[in-house]
């Protein structure tokens, strides 16, 4: 069937960033139940394996555990009416969470002025996208340096989303923001997830926050609130940064013989390296992370 096929294309979506991979596996499934593709008991035993193997395959996306926990234990508690139960599910989620970004971008505007700033962007985050597509002054003194982000080079696809938005954008490779570090005002990124200690964000993350802070530029991290650690189940909250290790052809086709080729996506990067944790609720100090009570 071909709901089938086009669900398990998102486990190997590795470009789009984690709430927008979700909305639109979300609204994909939506469509299908609408349809009525989905309505035998057969049906849900293959769909509630996709979701394991989707989670599996984004270990560290804990925006797709948090559903993917709800969604799990839901249609293992439903019967012969579970496609109803699921729908109606989705629905409300969908409802709670698909202007979260705006939300995010909103508590942001509080303490973040990107009047006349350079900033600089790495990776891809619908987040941090919604802050520049909120943002309502003279977009032209506003300048944002953007790195590729490899191997995936999704950064590409952040260029173009914000230049589309009106900014001036300059690409550069993934280190190649140092020779701007000395006009660099701010640093916005986003986040995968949130853990006590340390947030886990695409590779390059942690030397960017290290020139963020030996240069004294602030550096300000936007997720919603499904990627702290403390917004699990209390039995999912010891749970820790875990990746896979990805193909090497990704790095390097053909390689000489007996080099080991190592690609890791995601790292991890210690919380006080960020000066605060915007959500759509709060702006959290590193130092309330690492306080927060564990339930």
């Amino acid at each position: 069937m071909k709901w089938k096929d086009d669900l398990k294309k998102f486990e190997s979506d590795n470009s789009t960033g984690s709430a927008e991979l979700l909305e639109q596996y979300i609204e994909l499934l939506l469509y299908w139940l609408g349809k009525g593709d989905l309505q035998t008991l057969k049906d849900k035993t293959f769909l509630m394996d996709q979701i394991k193997r989707l989670q599996e395959n984004h270990k560290t996306l804990l925006v797709l555990l948090h559903f993917s926990l709800q969604a799990i234990q839901l249609l293992n508690n439903s019967r012969e009416d579970w496609d109803h139960i699921l729908l109606d599910f989705l629905k409300e989620y969908r409802l709670t969470w698909t202007d979260v970004n705006t939300r995010v971008a909103k508590q942001a505007a509080s303490v973040i002025d990107l009047n006349q700033k350079l900033i600089l962007c790495h990776s891809q985050s619908s987040a941090v996208r919604e802050i520049f597509n909120q943002y309502r002054g003279n977009k032209k003194i506003v300048k944002i340096i953007q790195t590729e982000s490899r191997p995936i080079l999704e950064g590409r696809i952040q260029a173009v989303n914000i230049r589309k938005l009106g900014f001036e954008v300059k690409l550069v490779s993934d280190t190649g923001y140092a020779r701007h570090l000395d006009r660099i005002n701010m640093i916005l990124l986003g986040a995968d997830a949130i853990f006590r200690d340390y947030f886990v964000n695409k590779s390059g993350t942690y030397n960017i926050c290290l020139a963020g802070k030996n240069a004294g530029i602030p550096v300000y991290i936007l997720a919603d609130s499904r990627k702290f650690w403390f917004s699990l189940p209390p039995e999912h909250r010891e749970r820790q940064y875990i990746e896979n290790k990805k193909p090497g052809a990704e790095l390097w086709k053909d390689p000489y013989p007996g080099i080991d080729i190592e690609n890791y996506y995601f790292e991890k990067i210690h919380v006080n390296w960020a000066d605060g944790f915007i959500t759509e609720k709060e702006i959290l100090k590193p130092s309330r992370i690492q306080n927060q009570e564990n339930g």
